[in-house]
């Protein structure tokens, strides 16, 4: 967003540019843009200090047990070729500090300890978020070393508005910052809130309420988790860290009542090799092509790791318009793909289905629409696929339901839709 568009215009004067957000793609835009000697940049997000990290790697106290029980979805070598570089230097730091943790992820790193199949690991999502906060300050020391002045606030932004050529930046601590153009990434939109899911015996979401979560995990309480997604696989990471998986009650529930296939390398690695038409008119056309595509490479052996990660390769260097021009049909297909392309972390997800087999995991379908907090517990209210109400009662409930067309999104971006800058888009929402 720039109010000066060439930046070669303002001739003997310092440009000054400002990125909102704290995450990777705040990383990335502060990797992209050219900045001179005695220009400015200005970087905004609730965690910028650390920046790169943003909520999907945030780490929280090193004392608490489930501080690095969280893992990536992907495979490191997935991920980014430089983290495993990263993985193999710092090897022995990270192999002590997951030492006697539980649940025992070391242990499920045998066999792939060379070189050169480290990367075929879920490594604990706070190692990349390590990675990416040196890799971080690491280009921010760069840019202070050619005479670029660097910002750093820990701060929501939370409006903009237009003053002359210039934008103005405000934030949640009464900051303002005039600026000449703005890179924004403020994250995904809120978990979607159900009704009764903030209660003694309930939490809106998995994140920041791990306290809480855990005391009730020690206790022995049967845990419910709205959702069958990665988080609700990050659920029972936690309740792996604080008490022995042998005594665990956990239950998972979500319509379809199904989990990701795991993501499970081979060695070496190999990668599905789409081949997919072009010139299709409708979203469908294009998702049928796809289909066949995945089906064909099932087929021919492929397991879903390789499937996903050569569809994600091939639409990086090649577009969607290449094969589906029309704009709002090409709007119809993110969501359908990504559930056809989705996949899970390989440890979680096995260890699942080993529990599920003695007892201790369960999962069932189900939409949920309410939670009633009771004495001692809570009741979770549902419909079947055929639309009867039931009921589930259970210890704890956790908000895993991830986003939905209804969720909210942050102070800034909801600014930005009040004053018309930017519009939900009517198809995909």
């Amino acid at each position: 967003m720039k109010k000066n568009t060439n930046k070669n215009s303002l001739a003997n004067k310092k440009y000054r540019h400002l990125i909102v957000g704290d995450g990777l793609t705040a990383a990335a835009f502060m990797e992209s843009y050219d900045l001179a000697s005695g220009d400015e940049l200005v970087i905004i997000g609730k965690n910028a200090s650390r920046l790169g990290r943003g909520a999907a790697y945030a780490q929280d106290d090193d004392t608490k047990p489930w501080s690095y029980a969280y893992l990536l979805n992907s495979p490191a070598n997935d991920i980014d070729g430089a983290f495993v570089e990263w993985l193999v230097q710092n090897w022995p730091d990270l192999e002590k500090c997951m030492k006697n943790r539980m649940p025992d992820w070391l242990t499920a790193t045998h066999g792939f300890l060379k070189d050169s199949t480290i990367g075929s690991l879920n490594v604990p999502r706070a190692f990349y978020g390590q990675f990416m906060e040196e890799k971080s300050a690491t280009k921010i020391s760069e840019l202070r070393n050619t005479g670029v002045i660097v910002t750093v606030v820990d701060a929501l932004a939370v409006a903009i508005e237009e003053e002359g050529q210039k934008l103005v930046v405000h934030t949640n601590q009464k900051q303002s910052y005039k600026v000449d153009s703005v890179d924004i990434a403020p994250g995904n939109p809120a978990n979607q809130r159900i009704d009764g899911d903030e209660s003694n015996f309930s939490a809106p979401s998995l994140f920041g309420h791990e306290e809480r979560i855990a005391e009730h995990v020690k206790k022995g309480c049967k845990i419910f988790c709205v959702g069958t997604n990665a988080t609700m696989l990050d659920a029972l990471r936690l309740c792996q860290a604080v008490r022995d998986e042998k005594s665990i009650q956990f239950i998972a529930c979500s319509p379809r009542g199904t989990l990701p296939p795991a993501l499970i390398p081979r060695i070496p690695k190999r990668l599905t090799k789409p081949q997919l038409k072009t010139g299709h008119k409708t979203a469908q056309s294009f998702l049928d092509d796809v289909r066949n595509a995945i089906e064909k490479a099932k087929t021919s052996g492929d397991e879903m790791r390789e499937i996903r990660a050569g569809f994600r390769a091939f639409f990086i260097e090649n577009s969607l318009q290449n094969f589906l021009q029309d704009p709002s049909e090409a709007r119809k297909v993110s969501i359908t793909l990504s559930h056809w392309l989705r996949g899970g972390t390989r440890d979680t997800i096995m260890d699942f289905h080993r529990l599920a087999k003695a007892d201790i995991c369960q999962i069932i379908s189900g939409n949920v629409f309410a939670i009633e907090a009771l004495s001692n517990g809570a009741r979770v209210l549902m419909r079947d696929n055929e639309g009867n109400e039931i009921s589930y009662e259970t210890g704890f409930v956790i908000n895993c339901a991830g986003a939905s067309l209804a969720s909210s999104f942050d102070p800034l971006t909801h600014h930005m839709l009040e004053n018309k800058w930017i519009k939900i888009c009517p198809i995909s929402r």
